[in-house]
């Protein structure tokens, strides 16, 4: 398939490192869930928000004039969003802007949208996982396979329905700014002075590790600190299992899963203020000590190839890109150049 497109210019950079089922019921919030756990969920919003240009996307003159058949995509959207939601929508237009007649089917654990993005925020990690796992599956347009794209949060829980889920076929994962590593720290206060905020944050950590708040509360379930790294493989109850790192039990057909892809391509946002460390988005993490940043391949998770990141690195498979954004703020430019280069492979 053959298609030229013009870009305007825009700061990115692309680090290749070679060597429907559909369900529907109320959700009970515990009680345990302070206020201030509920206003998380304004200031760790993932909705992606595509930055509009003139970029110009136009079909080679010598295109087929026969129809052809698109690798479909699917599409999960981040904390805050939801599968119906004006992004998600823009996102499927640029998508069959490059790949006519395309299909695209944007993920959801419920049908309504607004119990959707609530379920982002409340929620179980694993058992969506699994509900998706289903879903994917009654779709026949998915059978031969398929390209992914995940959207912060998304994106992380994209990448556990790979190593989970071997029913499924994914060619292509596409993250932007997903916490692969978790996170370590509540989105920055905007204020450094700003001590409602940092109390805020202060309570959110002391609770982070209970089973109630772990099971319902879903960014918690994927809260990595390495000062408290014992808690974190004793109570982490969906990360440390998908990055295998739970100290009684060790997955491998994780790894031969994750090793299934074509491709991961993993996009960070430079000026990120909502993922903490900006770096998980490229399995990177923090040295607790000196705060220094540890690259993926310095890793345990890489070292010891736990989920199988280093036989991806070693086969071609990884690829590195960022951009000079805040979290989630997504040039058209750089959303073109991953529809163009990774999604909607022809299928014969």
């Amino acid at each position: 398939m053959w298609i030229s497109f013009i870009f305007t210019f825009v700061n990115f950079n692309c680090h290749s490192l070679q060597s429907p089922i559909f369900r529907s019921s109320a959700m009970h919030i515990p009680s345990s869930l302070s206020t201030s756990v509920l206003g998380w969920a304004s200031m760790f919003s993932q909705s992606a928000v595509i930055e509009e240009s003139d970029v110009q996307v136009t079909l080679n003159p010598f295109y087929p004039s026969f129809p052809l058949k698109f690798r479909p995509v699917v599409i999960w959207h981040g904390l805050g969003d939801n599968y119906n939601s004006s992004s998600i929508n823009r996102t499927i237009s640029v998508i069959k802007e490059s790949h006519p007649d395309i299909f695209a089917h944007p993920i959801y654990v419920d049908v309504d949208p607004d119990e959707d993005e609530k379920r982002t925020l409340f929620g179980d990690a694993n058992k969506q996982i699994e509900l998706v796992c289903e879903q994917l599956q009654e779709i026949p347009e998915l059978a031969r396979g398929f390209d992914a794209i995940g959207f912060s949060q998304g994106g992380l829980l994209l990448r556990g329905l790979v190593e989970r889920c071997p029913e499924i076929s994914i060619n292509n994962l596409i993250t932007f700014g997903s916490p692969h590593m978790g996170i370590s720290d509540i989105s920055l206060c905007d204020d450094t002075k700003d001590w409602i905020c940092k109390r805020r944050n202060a309570l959110l950590k002391s609770q982070i590790w209970l089973d109630s708040i772990q099971q319902t509360f879903l960014p918690a379930s994927y809260f990595r600190d390495l000062a408290q790294y014992d808690k974190y493989v004793f109570h982490s109850h969906f990360l440390a299992d998908v990055n295998n790192e739970l100290v009684d039990h060790f997955n491998s057909t994780y790894r031969k899963n994750l090793n299934s892809l074509n491709k991961l391509v993993m996009i960070k946002f430079n000026k990120d203020s909502t993922l903490v460390p900006k770096e998980s988005a490229w399995f990177g993490e923090l040295d607790p000590e000196t705060g220094d940043v540890v690259d993926f391949d310095k890793t345990t998770l890489y070292l010891e190839d736990l989920i199988g990141l280093r036989e991806l690195h070693f086969s071609g498979k990884l690829e590195f890109l960022d951009v000079d954004e805040d979290h989630m703020k997504i040039p058209q430019e750089l959303l073109v150049m991953i529809v163009q280069r990774y999604i909607g492979g022809i299928v014969f």
